[in-house]
């Protein structure tokens, strides 16, 4: 044995309790631990797999809910025995398909996407994709590319550039969609009207606002962290509103599920704010 036990040795610690045998040649030796990937590590180590689907998902943090068995993926042609799991068999998992989570091997945030794309419906897609957008885990760019490859499973390609290209256009429609509300709530007087653009200098930056209320000094964006096509993008733009906020900004920022689903939010927000932090134009405008 690999660890240094005769057959007979580990039956009987298992008997015993003091081990506990999860899967084919896994023992837990610490059974009393609460860490529920346990199941899951035992049955990649057992299969020779990778956590694939949702429970890739679920490691990764693109996906809430953990399987009520663990999901693997195996190369083609392997059929492990004894391990109670769902098994996916692929014909291949390249190296840039793989990575490890906590010593969990593990399929990558790419192909976890494109395995999540063929057994979850597309709402559940699409915050996977925009978990995985938002934490910089990738890029809009990076799954353009891997997309192009050569991929099996059409259908499941398909979904996944559906979700891909609608994240992709999502920014700049909620830019607008954000626009348009405030502007309906300047219409009836719910709100001051605002700035759009607006050039502020802070320190040795120029940044431009999107819509921006200098005298209350407070701007409303599109929430396109999840759109950025790099994670040096997504830090630029945290500097960016850090730098903002430190000189007296009070950012305001929503994403287009907000917009889409509570408008009248927006307006609330905007109209309680606004007047408690108004202030000479001078003072607001200046930045410096």
């Amino acid at each position: 044995m690999q660890i240094g036990f005769t057959r007979r040795q580990l039956e009987r610690r298992n008997a015993s309790g003091r081990w506990l045998r999860l899967a084919p040649r896994v023992y837990d030796v610490a059974p009393g631990s609460l860490d529920p990937r346990r199941p899951l590590h035992a049955a990649v180590l057992s299969s020779g797999g990778w956590a694939s689907h949702r429970s890739a998902g679920e490691l990764l943090g693109l996906f809430d809910a953990r399987p009520k068995r663990p999901e693997l993926v195996v190369a083609e042609g392997r059929h492990p025995r004894g391990i109670d799991a769902v098994v996916h068999q692929s014909r291949s998992l390249g190296p840039r398909e793989r990575t490890t989570v906590d010593g969990i091997a593990c399929s990558s945030v790419a192909r976890t996407l494109l395995d999540l794309a063929s057994v979850v419906d597309g709402a559940t897609l699409d915050d996977a994709v925009s978990r995985a957008l938002t934490t910089g885990q990738t890029s809009l760019a990076r799954l353009d590319r891997y997309l192009t490859g050569s991929l099996g499973g059409r259908r499941r390609v398909v979904a996944l550039r559906e979700t891909v290209d609608r994240h992709r256009d999502r920014q700049q429609l909620t830019q607008s969609l954000l626009e348009a509300i405030v502007d309906r709530a300047v219409a009836d007087g719910s709100i001051p009207t605002p700035h759009r653009q607006l050039p502020v200098v802070v320190g040795a930056h120029e940044f431009r606002l999107d819509l921006a209320w200098p005298e209350a000094m407070v701007f409303v964006e599109a929430d396109g962290f999840a759109f950025h096509s790099s994670r040096r993008q997504f830090q630029r733009d945290r500097e960016r509103q850090n730098l903002l906020v430190v000189a007296g900004w009070l950012p305001l920022r929503y994403t287009w599920a907000v917009a889409m689903a509570e408008p009248r939010l927006i307006v609330r927000q905007l109209g309680k704010i606004l007047p408690g932090r108004s202030r000479p134009r001078a003072l607001a405008t200046s930045g410096r």
